[in-house]
């Protein structure tokens, strides 16, 4: 009896021919890339806020201090002048690292890495459409030329994240193959990779300063 080997959803690639696996393998890779290209954005748009807020929140904590705002039996003066003093820290530590991770650098990397790759998956479609009768041969030269123009470009820019690739495959259900928890799962660590530190970053301080001008007697 001759045992059928299939293929789980998002392999049915794996079962054709190999300028359909390369088909897939430059679609998601694009698709990755421009998931990439996004997060980072959106990393880069929290990280602007969170020290914007940061040095607004040092800024509103010496004007309690010179203007009194707190009641010294409640709050120690030193506390205030430590959480000054410490913020102050913060902001300059946070604002170092993240000036130096070039996120906006980073995002536009990928985002010509997702472009050259859309190019060539363009190119990929066009033969596959009017090319319908060449030979076999030229089908091989094809790949190899496509495959060579693929691994180039990818060794031109950084790899990406693995969320990038997770985050990318619940967005196409159709295609691969998501567990319940992954739905569940993936999202919630897009959201903690960005989102969650700058918003804590964010709100913290906030918190700290409604506490010490509501003890004021």
């Amino acid at each position: 009896m001759t045992k059928s080997f299939e293929k789980g959803k998002g392999k049915e690639h794996l079962d054709k021919d190999f300028l359909e696996e390369l088909k897939h393998k430059i679609w998601s890779t694009k698709g990755t890339r421009f998931t990439a290209d996004s997060r980072l954005k959106t990393i880069a748009k929290y990280s602007t806020l969170s020290i914007s807020f940061l040095s607004a929140y040092l800024i509103i904590f010496g004007l309690v201090s010179v203007y009194n705002l707190y009641n010294p039996n409640a709050i120690n003066p030193n506390v205030i002048a430590f959480t000054i003093t410490a913020l102050s820290i913060l902001v300059l530590v946070f604002s170092l690292l993240e000036n130096a991770q070039n996120y906006p650098v980073k995002a536009k990397n990928f985002h010509d890495c997702a472009l050259d790759l859309a190019d060539l998956y363009n190119e990929l479609q066009n033969y596959k459409s009017y090319e319908k009768d060449a030979a076999e041969k030229d089908k091989l030269e094809f790949c190899k030329k496509l495959q060579k123009e693929y691994q180039n470009i990818l060794r031109r820019y950084e790899n990406h994240n693995p969320i990038d690739n997770n985050f990318f495959r619940i967005k196409h259900p159709d295609y691969y193959s998501i567990k319940w928890y992954e739905q569940i799962w993936i999202p919630l660590l897009y959201f903690a990779n960005t989102r969650l530190i700058y918003l804590t970053m964010m709100l913290v301080p906030g918190i700290i300063l409604y506490f010490i001008i509501m003890k004021v007697a």
